[in-house]
């Protein structure tokens, strides 16, 4: 027999979580309809990405970093092995694809960038916030800063191998090395690791940087898709896609399951597996001179294919 008081926490929950989703889409949609509708889609997409590239997401690094408990990266190489493999396998079974296809090196760079790195910030971040909160943010920090790492290098290896500017290569690994948020993340670590102690006036106004950062990341996915979408080229799309978020979890989740992980970093890695290709392959994209038409298509495909799976969220955190 279930108590009036285990029924109310039950429906408080099941109020919460649908909160929570309607937060969730809510501020996509808004950034959805401001780039459908306003006609000025692009400059404040420009414009935000700047404000949360720049500014807030490396303060959320060092905030969260500097005031996370220091068993919390305990498991820190075992949890760059599993970030290594889900990376390392898409190039792996693209090359496996591509030998029964006939395609340029545009376009195979694009395959090649898009299914290697994916969203490893402006959906999961949103997500582990709101249904984990901060505790959860240093598996999302050490899964960006080794991306930034292999998209320095790796990903810049890609770009000049099939679009040819390599005299562009090390504009784009310096870019890269660059990025304020893995520049926050290398600070924060080091701050960490010598035990700095954030002031607790400090620590409470930088506190705010999570739920701001929170919805202006869901704004900024709304614009990304509204500003880029199309259905041209779906099925070139999908066939990144389908190795991206369906082959690739598929063969992580018995790694992940039995690598002793604890339930958190464990749920934070599968969360982050199935993640659509990043915004960012675009502009690698660009940079090399390949196909980023292409791109932007895969990226749209694929955070929309994403959106539906977002109910499933709470039952992965439990």
């Amino acid at each position: 027999m279930v108590s009036g008081k285990t029924r109310v926490f039950s429906i408080q929950t099941i109020v919460d979580t649908a909160i929570q989703f309607g937060l969730f889409y809510g501020f996509i949609l808004i950034g959805y309809l401001l780039a459908r509708l306003s006609g000025k889609g692009k400059e404040t997409s420009q414009y935000l990405n700047l404000l949360l590239i720049n500014l807030l997401i490396p303060i959320l690094f060092i905030y969260t970093l500097l005031t996370s408990a220091p068993d919390t990266l305990t498991e820190l190489p075992t949890i760059i092995t599993i970030i290594l493999l889900i990376h390392l396998l898409g190039p792996a079974l693209m090359y496996l694809h591509l030998k029964r296809r006939d395609y340029d090196n545009s376009t195979k760079g694009v395959f090649y960038i898009c299914v290697t790195f994916n969203n490893a910030l402006f959906i999961p971040l949103p997500l582990v916030l709101m249904f984990v909160g901060t505790i959860g943010l240093p598996v999302v920090i050490i899964f960006s800063l080794t991306q930034m790492t292999l998209l320095a290098t790796l990903g810049s290896f890609m770009g000049a191998m099939f679009g040819g500017e390599n005299g562009g290569y090390s504009k784009i690994t310096k870019d890269a090395l660059t990025f304020p948020p893995f520049i926050a993340a290398i600070i924060a670590v080091i701050l960490f690791l010598v035990n700095f102690q954030l002031p607790g006036d400090i620590a409470y106004i930088l506190s705010f940087s999570g739920p701001i950062t929170t919805y202006l990341a869901l704004i900024a996915v709304g614009l990304g898709i509204g500003i880029r979408f199309s259905l041209v080229e779906i099925r070139a799309a999908l066939e990144v896609v389908g190795i991206r978020q369906f082959l690739i979890p598929l063969m992580v989740f018995p790694v992940i399951a039995f690598s002793g992980l604890s339930q958190l970093p464990a749920s934070i890695l599968v969360l982050e597996a199935l993640m659509p290709p990043a915004v960012l392959t675009v502009v690698y994209a660009k940079s090399f001179k390949l196909d980023s038409e292409k791109a932007a298509t895969i990226v749209t495909v694929g955070t929309l294919l994403l959106l539906p799976v977002i109910f499933f969220v709470p039952f992965l955190f439990g």
